[in-house]
């Protein structure tokens, strides 16, 4: 069987990262990053939804309405995300939830669904550092999530530009090699 460290010793996988409007059902993605193992950045843009950003989400990520107005909308950003993760490994922080907000974004611009599940083989850097943190939970019978910056203080990684998809896939795929016990290069 193979395992999360076993993908990313194989280095044939790309990081995805998003922030988001808001965490509600109608949140959509108002920035994307896609990284490759070798940190070359493949994507990396902001979006326009079709909704406002919450006060909230500004609060954390600084990207404002203003920021996004002449930004592509989903459905074009998602055409080129599709080509991008074909028959990829891709590796998240939070995969279920930045999958989930790859519907939604769809969903509040009326695109039909895409069955990302078929177009790549997803993978959660969150679960795989749970494991490895191991605060367990015996009330859910799973290891407790950390975040990414509790992830990368756990393994002395620099987190640089925090809530920005770029930064936030940089430190991820640290994180990962660190799992991994790979090199970890800047």
């Amino acid at each position: 069987m193979t395992t999360f460290n076993d993908i990313i010793r194989d280095g044939k996988f790309v990081v995805l990262d998003t922030e988001t409007t808001g965490l509600g059902p109608d949140a959509e993605i108002c920035q994307i990053a896609v990284i490759d193992a070798a940190a070359t950045v493949l994507l990396d843009t902001l979006v326009k939804p079709t909704g406002l950003i919450s006060a909230g989400a500004i609060a954390v990520h600084g990207i404002t309405d203003e920021m996004v107005s002449n930004a592509p909308v989903w459905g074009e950003v998602s055409a080129q995300l599709r080509k991008i993760l074909s028959g990829r490994d891709v590796v998240i922080y939070n995969a279920v939830f930045d999958r989930k907000l790859m519907h939604q974004s769809a969903e509040q611009c009326g695109m039909p669904k895409i069955d990302w599940k078929q177009i790549a083989t997803f993978h959660c850097a969150m679960l795989a550092f749970a494991e490895v943190f191991g605060d367990w939970n015996d009330y859910y019978k799973s290891y407790r999530w950390k975040t990414l910056s509790t992830a990368a203080t756990f393994y002395k990684l620099p987190v640089n530009d925090a809530h920005q998809a770029l930064g936030d896939c940089l430190t991820t795929l640290a994180v990962c090699k660190a799992m991994a016990e790979l090199p970890i290069t800047e």
